[in-house]
Order: structure tokens, then C-alpha cells, then sequence
């Protein structure tokens, strides 16, 4: 690929469809988050946990974004997920997402169904019907 086929493929508009915005978190986050609410991580940095991010299988998968979910507490932590997704997604040229989240993730673990969904409502943008 060229530096312009590059150049061209990052400018087109692009669409993510069924994401799933736990799978988001990035390793930094996932520390931050957990620091803020005071919960124990197996890993010692975020390299760790980005090199656990190399999946052997769906299990491997699962046991990590499962344990990202631990971290996400409160609706701040849900609002911060969910704008740090928009602003990479944007830059990347993403113009559509379809945007899922996984509630029995959280309500098993006693977080309310409205702090989950307040928090990732408060960070969506607000489409303006007058401009498009």
C-alpha cells in the first residue's frame, strides 16, 4: 500500500457496526479506572495488559473483557469509556457506530442499569437535525 492509498483510506468515512463499547477500553483506562475505584488488577502496567490483548481464542477474549468490566463502577467511568471511544473513532474517520453494552456485565456485579446507560447517553453526541 502506498502513502497515498494510506492517506485515502484513513479520509473515507467509515461505519462500526455492533460495538460493543467495553471491548474499547484501552489498557491506560483500564488502569486509571481501576486506580479510581480502588480495584485489583492481575496485571502490573498497561503493556501487560496490552500484550495480554494478543487472543489465543474466544476465552482468552472474554477473560480480559470481562475483567475490564470490573473497572467500570461508576457513571463517570461509563461516560469516560464511551467519549474516549468517540474522539478515536472520530479521528479515524468513523461517521456511524452502532453502540452496544453488555448490562447483565454490570447489574450482576450490583451497578444500576441507569448508571451504565446514564453515563454512556451523557457522552454520545447530539445529532442536530438542522445540519444533517
Amino acid at each position: 500500500m502506498t502513502v497515498m492509498d494510506a492517506q485515502l483510506l484513513h479520509r473515507l468515512p467509515k461505519a462500526e457496526l455492533h460495538l460493543h463499547i467495553e471491548g474499547t477500553l484501552e489498557p491506560e483506562m483500564m488502569f486509571a479506572l481501576a486506580q479510581r475505584n480502588h480495584v485489583a488488577l492481575p496485571y502490573s502496567s498497561p503493556e501487560e495488559v496490552r500484550a495480554a490483548y494478543v487472543f489465543d481464542d474466544l476465552q482468552s477474549f472474554l477473560d480480559i473483557y470481562y475483567l475490564a468490566c470490573q473497572v467500570l463502577v461508576a457513571e463517570q467511568d461509563f461516560y469516560d469509556l464511551t467519549w474516549a471511544y468517540i474522539e478515536r473513532a472520530w479521528a479515524q474517520g468513523v461517521r456511524h457506530a452502532e453502540i452496544f453494552f453488555d448490562p447483565q456485565s454490570h447489574t450482576e456485579r450490583g451497578i444500576a442499569f441507569e448508571t451504565v446507560i446514564s453515563g454512556i447517553h451523557r457522552a454520545l453526541p447530539v445529532r442536530n437535525n438542522a445540519t444533517g
